[in-house]
């Protein structure tokens, strides 16, 4: 029983009650994701003071003030002019020690177990165990 007479309804009139708050939903879910990825940004933009307490405390296998305070200690360059006894004094045990290189890691972004993406400070030392250079490992 095909009527012809009656003309089939496009798509968009079928559709329209459910797509267009479907759209305005992931609209929303993109805005709020967003809205939180620049909180976090900021957060870390500005940092806080170096203290040596919050950074060597460790939660599980993250650092979590060490991202905030990364500027403060860039920004100092008192690390430049201390040498190897002092930084770890400061700073406490690295990580990994390489030859002439320190290895302090500051945040890490995973997936379950596996590590995405590794942020590390490395500091560069020179023949008389001086910092020779301060470098931000990404």
């Amino acid at each position: 029983m095909d009527n012809e007479l009656i003309p089939e309804k496009s798509w968009w009139k079928k559709n329209w009650k459910w797509f267009i708050p479907l759209c305005l939903f992931l609209l929303f879910c993109i805005v709020i994701v967003n809205s939180v990825q620049n909180i976090r940004n900021r957060e870390t933009e500005n940092g806080t003071q170096f203290d040596k307490a919050k950074w060597t405390m460790k939660k599980d296998s993250d650092y979590p003030y060490r991202n905030k305070m990364l500027k403060d200690l860039i920004a100092s360059d008192t690390l430049k002019r201390l040498k190897k006894e002092e930084i770890i004094n400061m700073l406490g045990e690295p990580d990994r020690i390489d030859s002439a290189y320190l290895f302090y890691p500051i945040a890490q972004e995973r997936l379950g177990f596996f590590p995405l993406h590794t942020k590390t400070l490395v500091i560069k030392l020179s023949n008389d165990s001086t910092a020779n250079s301060v470098m931000i490992h990404k």
